[in-house]
């Protein structure tokens, strides 16, 4: 009796069970063909799923109450099927709209609808594909065109970027302005486009949000295109990781990704060539390398490999173009001959040229690409110096002359780096070629107003030397000394003065030009010095010319009044 009445139990609470999960309610009919799409539909939806499933079982399809709900169960279906289409349809066209937050539109109206998709999934899966067609059709052209206008909003702001008469030794346009009787570049900028300056600021702002075009165009601040690019990566960068977030909350993966950016990035990178090619720019290309890093670092945590591969290629266009700016620069300096009037010794715009831009590049600091730009460098910095040292000092008849010339430049090169906290193998190369031309110029000097003398020096000590045969004594002119001692007593104050005046004149840096004087006086200083000694030891009891003879506290009283 227990037994019985445990089976009919049973049975009636799986016959309970059965009906419930195949008979479709009117109510459920009335709500899937004619209630509001919304959230409450989301739940009649995944009623009618549940009874599908159900009578899709094998062991539900085999009972005659599944073969007379069917028909109803796939009308059911078919009507929510096409309600859900026409309503995703619905909101994915409303991305199209100007004016759309894209974002607001996908996080709270598609995201909350995501089971209507899966619904599709499951029992349309063409009807799926076609959403998510329109889908990535309709995203790929809204963000193409915001992409597009973003970009072509901030380039309206663009700087003009160095041009080819940019280059190291193309002619220096002074005191010319651009008209049509004239032959100056347009677009030539001299020493600025070379010179890094504020543009060092976007390295500051790798972190920041991109900026806001409407807010840009208000302030038209100019703007260099390192800083556009730093901004239109950033902003592809935080839209391409909304959206790559959104494809896999809402479709189920990512797959379409490549389809809904791809346009977008093919015209940033389009976008960037066609700036490249035009672009004589080498600070702009290593801002550019710097920039490009910082975005790749800040991408690698994103699982985003169309914008890898986009980073990665800009990297190769943009150190390719460095390489080909760089190559001109060098062949610029190389083919340069410089006109038959012999230049002055003033600084000549190539060094001047040429300290700025190696300033700006050492300044940057690119590790990923600092070996290759040390030997680029290397290359340019020889050209310069066979410039200046074998086409343009040997227009000089005197090595003096020589001398100043490239003193003056070697020391622009030296100081243009220290002050901008570039210093570097350059720095020291040049350096020691300034050392070794100082030299020569103290002792040119020297030799223009004091060479009698010197050269007297330089051929008695020898013979004067403690241990010398008499005879070697023997051959020292005294004539010759008391001469000279007479010469030098007679002149030595217009000599000083005349030494002050030439040195100062041969130096456009004041204080480069006081720096040579004191060397110059220093050395006239010892010369007198060893003269001096080497009259001592011809008349050990005393010249007869003594009277003649400078003391040294006043020669040297003499040189510090000039040397102040």
């Amino acid at each position: 009796m227990n037994v019985r009445l445990r089976n009919r139990k049973a049975a009636e609470t799986q016959l309970s069970s059965f009906i419930t999960q195949i008979v479709v309610p009117p109510e459920l009919i009335s709500q899937i063909c004619e209630a509001e799409v919304d959230a409450s539909y989301l739940g009649y939806v995944q009623q009618l799923d549940a009874k599908v499933s159900f009578a899709k079982l094998e062991s539900t399809a085999m009972t005659s109450a599944c073969a007379d709900i069917a028909p109803e169960l796939e009308k059911l279906r078919l009507k929510s099927v096409q309600r859900i289409r026409d309503f995703l349809l619905e909101r994915v066209g409303r991305l199209k709209r100007r004016m759309t937050n894209t974002q607001i539109l996908q996080n709270s109206v598609l995201l909350k609808y995501k089971g209507l998709y899966a619904f599709l999934q499951s029992h349309a899966p063409d009807v799926c594909a076609e959403v998510r067609e329109a889908y990535t059709t309709t995203m790929s052209s809204v963000y193409l065109a915001k992409v597009r206008d973003y970009l072509t909003g901030l380039l309206s702001l663009k700087v003009e970027p160095p041009s080819k008469s940019d280059l190291l030794a193309a002619e220096e346009w002074v005191g010319y302005t651009s008209s049509l009787f004239s032959s100056k570049p347009s677009h030539a900028r001299g020493d600025g486009a070379f010179k890094l300056g504020e543009r060092r600021a976007v390295l500051d702002a790798a972190g920041e949000p991109p900026l806001v075009l409407p807010a840009a165009q208000q302030e038209g601040k100019p703007l260099h295109y390192e800083a556009i690019f730093r901004s239109a990566c950033t902003l592809l960068l935080d839209v391409a990781s909304s959206e790559h977030s959104f494809l896999t909350s809402f479709f189920g993966d990512a797959d379409s990704f490549d389809h809904v950016f791809g346009k977008s990035i093919f015209f940033a990178m389009e976008n960037l060539e066609q700036h490249l090619v035009t672009s004589w720019d080498a600070v702009g290309c290593l801002l550019l390398v710097h920039v490009n890093t910082a975005q790749r670092d800040a991408m690698a945590a994103r699982p985003v490999p169309l914008l890898a591969n986009f980073f990665a290629r800009v990297q190769v266009l943009v150190w390719s173009r460095f390489k080909a700016i760089m190559e001109a620069h060098v062949q610029s300096v190389s083919a340069f001959m410089p006109s038959g009037k012999a230049p002055e010794t003033a600084p000549h715009y190539v060094a001047r040229r040429y300290a700025e831009l190696v300033a700006s590049l050492r300044s940057l600091k690119v590790a990923s690409v600092e070996p290759m730009l040390g030997s680029i460098l290397r290359v340019l910095w020889t050209e310069v110096e066979k410039l200046l040292s074998e086409r343009l000092a040997r227009q000089h008849p005197t090595l003096k002359h020589q001398a100043a010339l490239l003193i003056n430049n070697y020391d622009l090169v030296v100081h243009t780096l220290a002050e901008r906290g570039a210093r570097g193998e350059e720095s020291t190369h040049f350096e020691q070629l300034l050392d070794q031309v100082k030299t020569v110029f103290v002792e040119e000097q020297l030799l223009a107003d004091n060479g009698k003398m010197i050269s007297f020096v330089k051929q008695a000590e020898p013979l004067l030397v403690p241990g010398a045969p008499p005879e070697d004594a023997a051959k020292v002119d005294k004539g010759a000394m008391e001469h000279l001692t007479r010469e030098f007593y007679d002149k030595w104050k217009a000599g000083i003065e005349a030494i002050h005046r030439d040195v100062v004149q041969s130096f456009s840096n004041f204080k480069l030009g006081m720096d040579i004087l004191k060397q110059v006086l220093t050395q006239l200083l010892l010369y007198y010095t060893r003269f001096l000694d080497l009259v001592k030891q011809a008349f050990p009891h005393g010249p007869p010319f003594a009277q003649y003879i400078l003391s040294i506290p006043t020669l040297m009283n003499e040189i510090k009044h000039f040397s102040r």
